[in-house]
């Protein structure tokens, strides 16, 4: 399980809404399932960011793991988490908990939705448990 935790920094009006704020992946064979896709696919994204000044803003939204996805002392790299992304300025992208990654960016006042499939590589070699990890989306528009 993932939480995930929507947070704003703004000049602007600006608003992001995720569809889901928890993302789950079922347990599945990795001989025949190598990448699971999270039960909550697709998550859809809005963001809108309007008011006066808004035109000549740059709007960036990012996503930053907390850290590897945790299950007592057992631990996933938390790069073995990623997307792909479906509408206009959406980008796919790699989790990391170290630098923040880009999920999409624009210019000016933006109303757009996006859906991002969340994916999980698969391995034999992760132990049993029940893995959670917090990351946290910001909307940014300077």
């Amino acid at each position: 399980m993932m939480m995930l935790a929507p947070s704003i920094a703004h000049s602007a009006t600006a608003t992001l809404t995720l569809s889901s704020t928890t993302i789950t992946f079922p347990s599945a064979d990795p001989d025949s399932v190598p990448q699971i896709a999270a039960n909550q696919n697709p998550l859809q994204v809005t963001v809108r960011v309007s008011g006066s000044g808004s035109s000549g803003l740059t709007v960036q939204l990012s996503v930053l793991a907390g850290g590897n996805l945790r299950s007592g002392a057992n631990s996933i790299a938390i790069s073995n988490v990623t997307w792909t992304a479906q509408g206009t300025g959406f980008v796919s992208g790699t989790m990391s908990s170290t630098t923040s990654q880009r999920v999409g960016q624009w210019s000016g006042r933006t109303n757009v939705t996006g859906s991002l499939q969340l994916w999980l590589a698969n391995s034999w070699s992760y132990a049993t448990g029940n893995y959670s990890q917090t990351a946290v989306y910001t909307l940014t528009a300077n």
